[in-house]
């Protein structure tokens, strides 16, 4: 499958999205779907499930594309009709827009988006996981931007957009938020949550939706061990962090994958581009990614980010 749009043609449309979006009203939009359609058209038929990665994408890895597939994958029929939203915080808690333009990461998300439908409809023909009554076709991946920089106010944005809602029902999606082992300990960080700093704001996420964890085992140690990484989930369930708002039933509602392939991050892309180590860049971030970030020159001398 090739996208009807190329990467750097969807620019000009993805600047003055951004140019306009902070005046306007909605606090997430859509700007872009693949395969090609309406921006403005919802989606159908019904989504029962909406996988939801948010990241800098800064620029997009591989390990984006492991985990969205990872996901999309292990459902079943009772999940399904699935869709993949890829969320880019348009104001992040931790991060300026540097040292790549957020229109730049849009158009890196697209390729990204691109390379997870291929992969996923591949996967799907050669592993015969056609469900019945549903025509695997209708899959799309979503570009989405948000004012939100947290994921409990971003669920709340999500679903008060309606633009996943089934217009008969009135039913919304749940959503299935896709996160590293990194962004747990963020999510479950009180110092985000002014000005009471409790966990008490993330009712709204765990009351209707849920999240997905890939551990991180890196060289070195940077995240512990597994054991030491389930320890922030167990802390949740033993109610140890009762006191800051934190609730048992939460953790029932965090959902724990080993990862897989290379470590990955957008840190050492960078570096690779830094040092003009194009071979490692295109092992962590696939071909297309790589092309894109080499002819529009992104991050040369600029690590920030």
């Amino acid at each position: 499958m090739q996208s009807s749009q190329s990467p750097s043609v969807l620019l000009p449309q993805f600047r003055s999205s951004l140019q306009s979006f902070p005046s306007s009203p909605s606090t997430f939009l859509v700007l872009h779907t693949l395969p090609a359609s309406t921006p403005s058209s919802a989606p159908s038929p019904r989504i029962r499930t909406l996988h939801v990665l948010d990241s800098s994408f800064n620029p997009p890895t591989r390990a984006h594309l492991r985990i969205a597939l990872s996901a999309l994958t292990s459902t079943n029929n009772a999940t399904k009709p699935q869709r993949l939203l890829l969320l880019l915080a348009a104001q992040n808690a931790d991060k300026a827009p540097k040292p790549a333009a957020f229109e730049q990461r849009l158009a890196m998300m697209t390729i990204l988006a691109q390379d997870i439908l291929d992969q996923y409809h591949s996967n799907a023909k050669s592993h015969g996981c056609a469900v019945e009554g549903v025509d695997e076709e209708l899959f799309a991946v979503d570009i989405g931007v948000t004012k939100h920089p947290y994921f409990h106010d971003k669920a709340i944005s999500i679903d008060d957009a309606d633009y996943y809602t089934e217009q008969s029902t009135g039913e919304k999606p749940q959503q299935v938020h896709l996160l590293g082992f990194d962004s747990l300990t963020r999510l479950l960080d009180t110092k985000y949550y002014p000005p009471t700093h409790t966990l008490d704001p993330l009712s709204a996420l765990f009351d209707k939706h849920r999240i997905r964890v890939t551990r991180r085992i890196e060289d070195g140690g940077k995240y512990g061990t597994v054991e030491d990484q389930d320890r922030v989930r167990e802390a949740l369930a033993n109610g140890r962090r009762d006191s800051e708002g934190g609730r048992k039933e939460g953790a029932e509602r965090i959902e724990r994958v080993e990862g897989e392939g290379e470590t990955v991050s957008s840190t050492r892309v960078r570096e690779g581009v830094i040092d003009g180590d194009w071979a490692l860049v295109e092992r962590l971030v696939g071909k297309g990614v790589r092309e894109y970030v080499q002819n529009e020159r992104l991050y040369v001398g600029d690590n920030g980010g």
